[in-house]
């Protein structure tokens, strides 16, 4: 939502944290169960902002428009 009205899309860093600490474990399931849309996407980059790797883990594509 915040993206279609052109607001901050940051998310809480302890958030943020919380949620990789649970997803991450997990990543390569998430892909095969189709649980979370097609999951991780794999062209993340491991050094890549930890909000961006959360939603490609869980399916969003964020650069995606």
């Amino acid at each position: 939502m915040a993206r279609a009205i052109g607001a901050d899309e940051t998310l809480s860093p302890g958030l943020v944290g919380a949620l990789w600490d649970a997803f991450a474990p997990i990543a390569d399931f998430i892909k095969l169960a189709g649980v979370y849309g097609e999951g991780p996407s794999g062209d993340v980059p491991d050094d890549a902002p930890l909000q961006l790797r959360l939603l490609d883990v869980s399916g969003r594509r964020p650069g995606a428009r």
